[in-house]
């Protein structure tokens, strides 16, 4: 099924999946997402916004541990590689393609643990409306923590990744990038400052980090940069050994925050209006304001023909 929606009054549609934790069946896992996926559309519909994009968070097809992680991990294919040559075993990938071209939508695949030779990447996914893989990100930044309520080192098992995720759709440009990115404002920038609507960061912060910096950094990433920012976190699962903060949200390019989520599995429904975008940047001119004579602009190194391929 192919369907590019046109956007009612160029308004992008986009719905935050905010999925219960996972199992250790990944058929049963990843059927559960094809489900939710399915509802967003059914929901859009019904309220005569049809869906053009849907987010899913941060090691969805996973259990939130070392040991799972592994166990979960599965090769990723190359962006735009044929399906016929994907490499075996691309199981949640193919999941993930089969239900985008059956919703006929655009999926931000959040991210997976994906098995790359002896390596292992922390890797995001986007697919088109015909289900073929566009944009593979791995992440940049790993999450090492150290504070007196938790540690953790995401560098002792994973590997980070080497390029940005900026990408087109016929509706807009946009990013990803995944949870601890959003920390560094530099990706967000480039983002920014190369006319994206959106930057996605599928993410789990944690009951530490989410009520201290969840929100707010959200907001600072969208206000500083003038883009919608939205970020989507698995359910709270209170049993498990990792408890995420779940409240997937979304920000406007003014900082405000549009929409969001409590704690439990649920859709978070948001429209991204490009004209705001533009009124924002109108009113509060920041972009042509800049003093690049006297700082460096980040943007500047990464040729603009060369960030969407």
């Amino acid at each position: 099924m192919t369907v590019v929606n046109t956007p009612a009054r160029g308004k992008v549609n986009v719905a935050l999946i905010q999925i219960r934790a996972a199992t250790e069946d990944k058929v049963e896992t990843c059927g559960h997402m094809r489900e939710l996926v399915l509802r967003a559309v059914e929901e859009g519909r019904a309220k005569g916004d049809p869906l053009h994009m849907a987010v899913l968070p941060e090691m969805w097809n996973s259990i939130m541990t070392v040991e799972a992680f592994e166990k979960a991990s599965e090769p990723v294919p190359s962006a735009r590689q044929p399906r016929d040559e994907w490499p075996e075993g691309s199981y949640t990938c193919q999941a993930l393609s089969d239900v985008a071209k059956e919703a006929g939508i655009w999926i931000i695949g959040g991210s997976i643990p994906e098995k790359r030779g002896e390596k292992l990447y922390n890797c995001a996914t986007v697919y088109d409306s015909d289900g073929q893989l566009v944009k593979v990100y791995r992440k940049t930044h790993l999450f090492d923590l150290c504070l007196p309520t938790m540690t953790y080192k995401e560098s002792a098992q994973f590997s980070p990744g080497d390029s940005l995720g900026l990408f087109e759709t016929p509706f807009g440009k946009f990013a990803v990038a995944i949870c601890y990115d959003i920390r560094f404002p530099e990706l967000a920038a480039i983002a920014g400052r190369n006319d994206c609507l959106a930057m996605f960061y599928p993410a789990a912060f944690n009951m530490t980090t989410g009520p201290l910096h969840w929100e707010l950094l959200q907001r600072s990433r969208a206000l500083d940069n003038q883009l919608y920012v939205a970020t989507c976190s698995p359910a709270r699962d209170t049993s498990a050994k990792y408890v995420v903060w779940g409240h997937s949200l979304a920000v406007s390019p003014m900082g405000q925050v549009v929409a969001s989520a409590e704690i439990d599995e649920t859709i978070v429904h948001v429209a991204l209006d490009p004209q705001v975008v533009e009124d924002t940047k109108a009113g509060i001119p920041v972009g042509v304001q800049r003093r690049f004579d006297l700082y460096t602009d980040v943007a500047a190194s990464h040729p603009r023909e060369q960030l969407f391929s």
